[in-house]
């Protein structure tokens, strides 16, 4: 019965797509002038995961594809990497692109840099944002779809199973009593914090989770259903309602195997925005810059000397902007002997000057 449980409560690609990887490493680094390279490398850990870079993504070029095996006995990973120059960051491509359904709908970052140029010190401030395309809106009426469609699977192997003794409507307002607030916790803490809610240790999320299963695996499930039935029949055996319950369950199972793919084909690839589809799939991202001069001011996790390193995953801008900001301040060498030139020679004025009113 996880299936069906899991199904309605949006848990099925989480089952079907658990340990699905794909990495992006990008490292810029900016020279005195503004110029500077970026290398990104996209690493996925198997041909699914490649054929999700392949085919949902704008991928950066020019660049190439190649296996490395990391690890004896593990599958190979595919590697894409590509070394792009530039003299004006601020014109360079984005070269993480998930394409949506619609045009436009694009899950991507974007560059800034600054260069303020001192007498004494030049000033730089980069700043790389990534961007979400998912609809809040768009999503939950997915969610809701996904919801609406189990149930009716759940309902139709039901009615199929006891013809005539459920009504379409009553049995599909019993179980929407069961199941509802569940799948209403568990798409609100999905829409507030993404994909790690279900892998996370949050005390509240496992403790509803284990509620749930609990009461509602597969023998519950026949249980609660066979007892409706039950009272809704006068004189149907609770026993052998059971048993033919425990069967149906079997094929709400296989029937919601074929719902998960007639979704995806249905085009809601723009309803998850960085997720895509599948919406579990495991994206994370490693993204560092070197700065002329020292570091004065950043968001990232980690410094060294002018580096700058941000670590994150698609949670982390999902329904909104990943904003990597970093501003480094280096010393303008010909400023400061030009300055030091001007101080050297308003002092030797100013005493020349003193001596010549001695005189």
């Amino acid at each position: 019965m996880k299936r069906f449980v899991y199904g309605l409560l949006v848990f099925l690609p989480v089952l079907v797509f658990c340990g699905c990887r794909i990495n992006m490493t990008a490292v810029t680094r900016i020279n005195d002038d503004g110029s500077g390279f970026r290398i990104t490398t996209y690493s996925a850990d198997g041909a699914s995961e490649k054929d999700e870079l392949v085919n949902n993504y704008l991928m950066p070029g020019p660049g190439e594809w190649k296996l490395e095996r990391y690890a004896k006995g593990n599958p190979p990973v595919h590697i894409y990497e590509v070394k792009r120059s530039f003299m004006d960051m601020n014109k360079l491509a984005p070269d993480y692109v998930r394409k949506g359904f619609y045009p436009g709908d694009l899950s991507s970052n974007s560059f800034s840099l600054k260069v303020h140029n001192g007498i004494l010190f030049t000033v730089y401030e980069y700043e790389e944002k990534f961007r979400d395309c998912m609809d809040r809106r768009k999503a939950i009426q997915f969610c809701s779809q996904w919801y609406d469609r189990s149930l009716d699977i759940a309902v139709s192997e039901i009615e199929k199973e006891f013809p005539g003794l459920v009504q379409r409507d009553g049995i599909k307002a019993f179980l929407d009593g069961i199941y509802r607030q569940y799948y209403d916790f568990f798409l609100r803490e999905f829409m507030s914090k993404g994909r790690r809610v279900f892998e996370g240790e949050d005390p509240l999320f496992k403790a509803e989770k284990q509620e749930f299963e609990a009461r509602y695996g597969e023998d519950s499930f026949a249980l609660s259903v066979a007892a409706y039935i039950c009272s809704v029949n006068k004189g149907q055996d609770p026993k052998k309602t059971r048993e033919r319950l425990l069967k149906v369950h079997g094929r709400i199972d296989e029937a919601l195997s074929d719902l998960g793919s007639s979704l995806s084909a249905d085009n809601y690839e723009d309803s998850f925005g960085v997720y895509g589809w599948p919406v579990f799939m495991d994206y994370s991202f490693n993204i560092s810059v070197t700065l002329p001069g020292r570091i004065t001011y950043t968001n990232a996790q980690e410094t060294d000397r002018g580096t700058a390193k941000w670590r994150f995953a698609c949670d982390d801008f999902l329904l909104n902007e990943q904003a990597l900001t970093a501003r480094s301040r280096k010393l303008n060498p010909a400023g400061m002997g030009l300055t030091l030139i001007i101080l050297l020679a308003a002092v030797y004025s100013i005493y020349n000057n003193r001596g010549s009113r001695k005189k």
